[in-house]
């Protein structure tokens, strides 16, 4: 242990009562977050200690009794019966399942058919501000070990970025968040690979819980949702995105009970989209500077995302990787950008030519109107190609090793 480790974790010991579950890297953050919101970044701070107690032991007790090639069959006769689940269905996974099925009296589908719409219209800008901007911006922060313990990007990275944006679209597709529904389906699933990622990497030696706190823990998942929502919007309006301020919010509604159906507590979760927006700023600064990991994972997704795309030749695959790495750089800015090791700018900024374009292509539309439907089916039908991950969507299965490579299918 470094003498800078022994000094952070001194200084939370030393803040006083409410700080004793401090992990030792956030100590920095969380006194300049605290500056800037001191209820918000000590909220915060007290959920990265913790993980999601509903599917924490639904994994274990899975574990426990199920042979891992059953795992699948259980979860899923369970989720699709959640009204009525089998009488020999764990006592724990029947518990997070029926508490998944309650609709929050919040939830308003009127104001989430507005979210679709917009997103519908824009999902092709959508789709690049979640790769170049939202995601990278997750992975700068302690996200990132977690997934480089497990190699889960570096070995998969289409299929991660294919996750993302299959979650991404089915949760607006009309009563995809239904109980019963598949984005319900899916943030399910996401909620139980995450809870049985979280019992593997606590097992692991290079977690180091005093310094790292609960590996993938909620504040990790209100963050997620945070960046994927309020921070996304940010970044498709730099893009040319024509979202108006009540599609925004309507947008951040859906990811609201999208982030309550995979386990964010009601008590810390955003409203709206200037909430979203200022729980992802508050949030990202608790979190520790960029470090090889973040490294790694933000690079590994840049140049994922030409395949994803459909990029595969090599000499495609570079130039697409060079435009997507300039966009990225634009959006998250330089300090960001440097920190990731990303190249330097060119002469020429590429996003507000995308922005132009974009705008450009917004108006057309409104000119031609027959032009714009076409473009927006293109564009969703783009979309849906590269979520298509094949028979893997209907999986329950989850992984049974630290590291990936040695793990069953899932």
């Amino acid at each position: 242990m470094d003498a800078r480790m022994i000094e952070r974790r001194n200084e939370a010991r030393a803040a006083g009562p409410r700080a004793l579950d401090i992990p030792a890297c956030y100590v920095d953050g969380y006194n300049a977050a605290r500056a800037l919101d001191p209820d918000l970044a000590e909220r915060y701070i007290r959920y990265t200690t913790l993980g999601d107690p509903l599917a924490d032991r639904a994994v274990e007790q899975l574990a426990a009794i199920v042979e891992p090639g059953r795992v699948h069959g259980t979860i899923a006769r369970t989720v699709d019966h959640y009204d009525d689940p089998p009488k020999d269905t764990p006592e724990a996974l029947r518990e997070l399942i029926e508490s998944s099925a309650i609709v929050p009296d919040w939830f308003d589908p009127e104001i989430a058919m507005t979210g679709t719409r917009a997103f519908l219209r824009n999902s092709e800008m959508v789709l690049a501000g979640l790769v170049t901007g939202a995601i990278v911006e997750g992975f700068s922060t302690l996200i990132s070990k977690s997934f480089r313990i497990r190699s889960r990007i570096i070995l998969n990275g289409v299929r991660r970025l294919k996750q993302n944006t299959l979650q991404l679209t089915e949760q607006f597709m009309p009563g995809g968040l239904t109980p019963g529904g598949d984005a319900w389906k899916l943030s399910l699933r996401i909620r139980l690979v995450h809870a049985q990622s979280r019992m593997l990497l606590k097992q692991s030696d290079e977690w180091d819980a005093a310094e790292h706190g609960m590996p993938l823990s909620t504040a990790h998942m209100l963050l997620g949702a945070a960046a994927f929502s309020g921070r996304l919007m940010h970044h498709v309006a730099r893009l040319g995105g024509d979202f108006t301020q009540e599609e925004r919010d309507a947008y951040v509604h859906v990811w609201r009970y999208t982030g309550i159906v995979m386990g964010v507590p009601e008590s810390i979760m955003f409203h709206d989209e200037a909430s979203a927006y200022r729980t992802f700023r508050i949030a990202a600064t608790c979190e520790p500077p960029p470090d090889d990991d973040a490294i790694i994972m933000a690079n590994s997704i840049i140049n994922s995302a030409p395949i994803l795309l459909g990029r595969t030749a090599p000499a495609e695959r570079r130039k697409m990787a060079a435009l997507i790495y300039q966009v990225s750089r634009d959006l998250i800015g330089d300090d960001l950008a440097d920190g990731f090791r990303f190249p330097k700018s060119k002469v020429v900024r590429r996003l507000p030519l995308l922005f132009l374009k974009n705008r450009a292509e917004k108006i057309a539309g409104k000119l031609f109107p027959p032009l714009a439907g076409m473009r927006s089916r293109t564009h969703f039908s783009r979309l849906l190609d590269v979520s298509d991950l094949g028979e893997i969507t209907h999986s329950y299965a989850l992984p049974t090793s630290l590291y990936d490579e040695d793990s069953r299918d899932w």
